[in-house]
């Protein structure tokens, strides 16, 4: 009776073992713009994203069509969501801005910026087989004066295809590239 229990057991075991953990992490997806890059170019530092804090988690987190949030155990950022944020969208925008030289938080090695690009993700909602909505809440500042040049909201959203995590991730990479696109505009000076 004892072997029986056991190997009851153990069958048990074996079938409720969980799905491998899938790892992602965001990657520069903009095109080049046409301009001619020189060396003395102004430096603009992008600061460390911030997040609404029900994002700041390795699980990547969506959104079902009530409004209740669902943490995917089995599909989680490689890295902290707002530093690969960050770092994606200074390599976007190096590529879509080449008169300006981009570096995401910390910059310290560099010295000191002549910009410095603040961004506050106010919304990242995800509905798996609906759409990704992003908004931002961004501000452009001298570094020099210590004066703000520009400050302005930006919502953007993008159709999702199918309820894939990989096809999620693939979207909000065109949303960082749409979100670069749209902050050109504010490289006038």
């Amino acid at each position: 009776m004892k072997k029986l229990v056991l190997f009851s057991l153990l069958i048990l075991q074996g079938c409720a073992t969980t799905p491998p953990t899938q790892f992602y992490s965001l990657e520069a997806v903009a095109t080049p713009a046409t301009l001619q890059s020189n060396d003395k170019k102004p430096l603009i530092g992008i600061a460390q994203i911030s997040l609404p804090s029900a994002l700041e988690r390795k699980q990547i987190v969506t959104r079902d069509t009530q409004g209740q949030l669902h943490l995917a155990e089995q599909h989680q950022w490689a890295a902290l969501l707002k530093q690969n944020m960050t770092e994606v969208l200074a390599k976007d925008l190096a590529i879509q801005q080449p008169r300006f030289w981009f570096k995401a938080y910390p910059w310290s090695m560099l010295g000191m910026v002549d910009y410095r690009l603040v961004i506050d993700v106010t919304r990242l909602d995800i509905v798996l087989g609906k759409s990704i909505s992003l908004s931002v809440d961004w501000t452009l500042l001298n570094e020099k004066t210590h004066t703000v040049l520009q400050h302005n909201s930006i919502d953007l959203e993008q159709p999702l295809v199918d309820e894939n995590y990989a096809t999620a991730v693939t979207a909000i990479n065109q949303l960082l590239a749409q979100l670069g696109d749209k902050l050109t505009s504010a490289f006038s000076f």
